[in-house]
């Protein structure tokens, strides 16, 4: 008679399963360390460990190289015991790391082959920022549940990211007297033009007003934003001007606290503890982490003169953030796609714009005017800082890739437009 073998919640090590063991195993006497406990059966935890393996590492490729004079063959990547007790969190020489690989027993995965982690990509959270993407761009914009059930899962707990560092934390907390400062600048395309800017640089460099708004990278055409940088070079490198233009820029301070969302700071902050191995929601969990690292990059994709329609995803973003969060933000930070290494600061309509009434609906008497909440703008142009640039010249940084010829006979022409 074969006894089955059965593993007790001490043995196994990692928190999520001995979790599970406690909750629902049957007490005997452990196989690992004889102690009478809680336990389940081995091969029911080697069935979980196989599944994650399954999709989390597979067979390294084989390669051969020379050793001396000697050529020699050998396979990337590391044996299952190192995988398997990456799964436990634990050191490979532990019981219950050396017990469930000998319980593969060479079938499934075998300690005389070498495993690489697969390329992981989030593709759950891809595929739903895409669906969220197609709803607002065909789809209802306003009032879509599905999208802001998306945005509040994926910024779910936002304040506790890096929340012990105030230098890691995405959120951050700007104050009139600690803030840097920050630069905004209009492209002038007469003498004209420099000169109603240097009359009223206040009015002329600050956010315009919602009848002028056009669409942006975080607000839609009509709905005012100020968009600055923390550099002045920054400022004037996201205009994009030509060569022999002439831009003009201005320093701005902040009059009031400000709450910010760092868009940047996603890629090295502590996005909480790593999901269990053995929790079924892993590769969704682990997903929005790697996810939410990559975001930066979803925000600043380069959009070209022209499609500014292709701002909607992140103007709804932006939309979420400012009225749907709780507590709200009041604008974000980004790099620059422009300046290497330079930053964009961008502060909401509420923010960057005196505030007007606001029209509140009661059913049982129809339409009133709610209260201002300030009466003046949360930022300000600092008197004498304008200065003059004359574009002399364009930098470009460009990735260059063969391009093969097509057929060029005229049963193989094909429209590159939509006719």
């Amino acid at each position: 008679m074969v006894v089955k073998k059965v593993v007790c919640f001490r043995c196994v090590i990692e928190p999520y399963l001995e979790r599970r063991i406690k909750r629902s195993g049957v007490s005997a006497p452990c196989s690992l360390c004889g102690v009478t406990r809680k336990c389940i059966p081995l091969a029911q935890v080697t069935a979980q460990v196989e599944a994650v393996l399954g999709k989390y590492i597979c067979e390294g490729e084989h390669h051969r190289y020379w050793s001396g004079n000697e050529l020699r063959h050998g396979q990337q990547g590391d044996y299952v015991e190192y995988w398997v007790s990456e799964i436990f969190g634990c050191d490979n020489i532990e019981p219950i790391v050396q017990v469930v690989c000998d319980d593969f027993d060479g079938q499934s995965y075998s300690r005389d082959t070498s495993y690489i982690r697969m390329p992981f990509l989030p593709y759950a959270v891809e595929r739903q920022w895409h669906e969220f993407g197609d709803g607002v761009r065909h789809g209802n914009r306003y009032f879509n549940d599905s999208a802001k059930k998306f945005l509040g899962w994926l910024f779910e707990g936002l304040d506790s990211y890096s929340c012990s560092s105030r230098d890691d934390s995405v959120v951050r907390i700007l104050t009139p007297e600690d803030a840097p400062p920050i630069y905004r600048a209009r492209s002038c395309t007469t003498s004209d033009a420099v000169e109603s800017i240097s009359r009223d640089p206040a009015s002329n460099l600050a956010a315009p007003p919602k009848e002028k708004s056009g669409e942006g990278r975080m607000n839609p055409a009509g709905v005012p934003a100020f968009y600055g940088a923390f550099e002045r070079e920054t400022c004037v490198a996201e205009l994009r001007p030509p060569v022999g233009g002439t831009v003009i820029s201005g320093e701005f301070r902040l009059t009031r606290e400000v709450r910010l969302l760092d868009f940047g700071r996603f890629e090295k902050a502590d996005l909480g503890q790593r999901p269990s191995f053995f929790d079924p929601q892993y590769f969704e969990k682990s997903g929005r982490q790697e996810f939410l690292r990559d975001l930066h990059n979803e925000i600043t994709v380069p959009v070209l003169p022209g499609f500014e329609k292709n701002y909607l995803i992140t103007q709804v973003v932006a939309e979420y953030l400012a009225t749907q969060y709780d507590p709200r933000f009041d604008g974000v930070i980004f790099k620059s796609v422009q300046n290497e290494g330079g930053h964009n600061i961008v502060l909401f309509s509420h923010v960057a714009c005196a505030a007007t009434s606001t029209i509140v609906i009661k059913k049982d008497r129809g339409f009133v005017l709610g209260p201002k909440s300030s009466s003046v703008p949360g930022i300000e142009y600092v008197p004498d800082s304008l200065s003059r640039h004359a574009v002399k010249g364009v930098k470009f940084d460009m990735e260059e890739e063969p391009l093969a010829q097509r057929d060029s006979s005229p049963l193989q022409i094909r429209s590159c437009a939509w006719e």
